[in-house]
């Protein structure tokens, strides 16, 4: 192991290399996608809560009507 020589050698590829800007955009429209859909279902949301109180009479009688109806009483 004295005498061990150092060489150095050069390989070439001819791989073709991407920086994965495809990926980010799909990731993007990805995310985009589940915060729009998110948004929809809590905007449904709402407004089911809100033709709930109009149907009860008002929010104290949706409260009471519910507590009813969970309680079976």
């Amino acid at each position: 192991m004295k005498n061990a020589q150092m060489v150095k050698t050069r390989t070439r590829s001819s791989a073709l290399v991407t920086d994965g800007v495809g990926t980010d955009i799909m990731q993007g429209a990805v995310v985009g996608l589940g915060a729009m859909a998110a948004g929809l279902v809590g905007a449904w949301s709402v407004s089911c809560l809100v033709a709930g109180v109009i149907a009860a009479g008002g929010p104290l009688a949706l409260v009471t009507s519910w507590f009813g109806a969970v309680t079976g009483i």
